[in-house]
């Protein structure tokens, strides 16, 4: 019998081939401490219930003419459905986010839990499906994991259920929200519903809490826990632990429907937490991994023996790197094991564009060891004004392009128009050069650029709500002539994003992405 429940609530993106990695990452490590440990994917459980996945053949079939109107079939079909439920419930739902209330925002506090009363689409499967298997096993602990603020209102409406059905375990949130916004949800309303709050890394405080809990320790003792004691007082415990990548287990998947997710499936895995740049001016990505924003890489021999297991284990060949960004030190020493063993995998990831993508070697080795797909911060073309980026790379993507072309390497560009020293000239010359060379470039996302919590920004205002606590993103007000505000931003990202729409929809949509990069050999 399981003695930690692991959940991942409902309400995050449907159009990737595989879970979100925290659970099976948790659940590896627990188990290799001898800690009986369930994990359950309840986004894709419950999505299950009101569409049909969508299926490879489908998918494919609808890119094979690369036309809008081919690609938005399939992807609308399932999307149009599920907003039909949501309209019952006073709310919307996009597939690549996620259900949100018209009538509560999930960026404050006050009105998530005004909503915990509100009928969801979710309330009749929490009642049916989940709550009732978890009073069978009744675990001491469950760990409910936020990756979106999209999650937050389901994951309070399920502990509220939770606590009104007699379950009297420990509950813990953890998850890249709960680190992000720990001092902002460290407040009475929600541990009148949870037990603690975990931020940041989770392996050594969920081990720490079981024991505590088995044992009749204290709660104090537990390493980065937040909780909140006798006396009412929420208490924010030291992270004294010491943890090393790799002291980390192989990812344990057994318990979700592996093979299962909407598109072409493949497996998460990461070997560095964290990002080994993470001076870019405009990122708050660092901050979700602590303070120093990085916290460790894992062997590069660790990491190839949790690829080949992995794909022993499960018999798929495809693996999707979610570090945030994979060093080409890594990718070499990676790359190298690979062909030395002659392991037959796929792999894509997220990478900076460093030096080492203008050179040949580099990209005909990684090629040679199955990487497919380069996720690239190109933000805007190189120019005097991208230096206020702060990147520090050395950006040539016309010689990416041609080097990943020669070696089958795809290649996805982040745009991001404008930050502060940037504007409408750097976003009209990128769209140009995106087009110019769609022939060799995959997909393209564009971002307005948006002032994220725990960033600061010279030259701009940013606008703080005070009902809008939870928020990870804010309205700005320009103070120098060279910035634009926030509204301007928007048109600006969202007229670009318009004219690709119309003359490369492959760029951008979600149909796509769901098989591309792999082969299905």
């Amino acid at each position: 019998m399981s003695r930690i429940h692991l959940l991942f609530p409902p309400s995050w993106t449907l159009t990737t081939g595989s879970t979100h990695l925290a659970l099976p990452l948790l659940k590896g490590f627990l188990e290799s401490r001898g800690i009986p440990t369930r994990t359950r994917d309840l986004n894709l459980e419950f999505a299950n219930r009101i569409v049909p996945r969508l299926a490879v053949a489908a998918l494919q079939s609808a890119c094979a003419e690369n036309s809008l109107e081919g690609m938005n079939e399939p992807y609308f079909q399932a999307e149009d459905e599920m907003n039909r439920i949501a309209a019952g419930f006073g709310g919307e739902w996009n597939a690549q986010l996620g259900f949100i209330f018209s009538r509560f925002s999930h960026h404050s506090s006050r009105q998530v839990f005004e909503a915990l009363d509100a009928e969801s689409p979710f309330s009749e499967y929490f009642d049916e499906q989940v709550i009732p298997s978890i009073q069978k096993e009744n675990p001491p602990v469950i760990g409910i994991c936020l990756a979106s603020l999209y999650q937050l209102i389901p994951t309070f409406q399920l502990c509220q259920r939770l606590r009104r059905a007699g379950y009297e375990g420990f509950i813990v949130l953890g998850g890249n929200t709960v680190s992000r916004l720990l001092r902002e949800m460290s407040i009475p309303p929600v541990f009148d519903l949870v037990d603690g709050l975990i931020p940041f890394q989770g392996e050594i405080s969920l081990l720490e809490l079981y024991r505590v809990l088995r044992e009749g320790g204290d709660l104090a003792d537990v390493p980065g826990l937040i909780w909140r004691n006798g006396d009412g007082m929420i208490r924010q415990n030291a992270d004294h632990a010491k943890f090393t990548l790799d002291e980390a287990a192989t990812p344990d998947y057994s318990d979700l429907p592996v093979g299962e997710y909407w598109g072409v499936n493949y497996l998460n895995v990461v070997s560095a937490r964290g990002c080994y740049w993470g001076k870019c001016s405009f990122c708050a990505i660092p901050y979700g991994w602590g303070h120093n924003g990085l916290a460790g890489q894992r062997s590069v021999e660790n990491t190839y023996r949790d690829v080949a297991r992995l794909a022993e284990r499960h018999g798929i060949h495809r693996f999707k790197f979610v570090d945030e960004t994979l060093s080409p030190h890594f990718m070499r020493a990676f790359s190298e094991l690979i062909i030395d063993n002659d392991l037959g995998i796929e792999w894509e990831g997220y990478t900076r564009l460093e030096r080492d993508w203008r050179d040949e070697s580099f990209v005909k080795l990684v090629s040679k060891a199955g990487f497919r797909k380069g996720w690239f911060g190109l933000e805007c073309l190189p120019s005097d004004n991208r230096i206020n980026l702060n990147k520090n790379d050395a950006a040539d993507p016309s010689r990416l392009l041609e080097l990943c072309s020669a070696a089958n390497i795809k290649v996805h560009f982040f745009c991001m128009f404008g930050y502060p020293g940037t504007g409408k000239d750097e976003a009209e010359s990128t769209v140009e050069f995106l087009l110019r060379n769609r022939d060799f470039i995959d997909t393209v996302d564009i971002f307005p650029w948006a002032y994220a919590k725990h960033t600061r920004v010279e030259g701009v205002e940013r606008i703080e709500r005070p009902d809008e606590d939870w928020a990870l993103e804010y309205a700005h007000a320009s103070l120098r002539a060279d910035a634009l505000n926030s509204e301007e931003i928007a048109e600006l990202a969202s007229h670009w994003e318009e004219v690709i729409w119309v003359e490369a929809p492959r760029f951008l949509h979600p149909t796509y992405r769901m098989v591309s990069p792999w082969s299905l050999k």
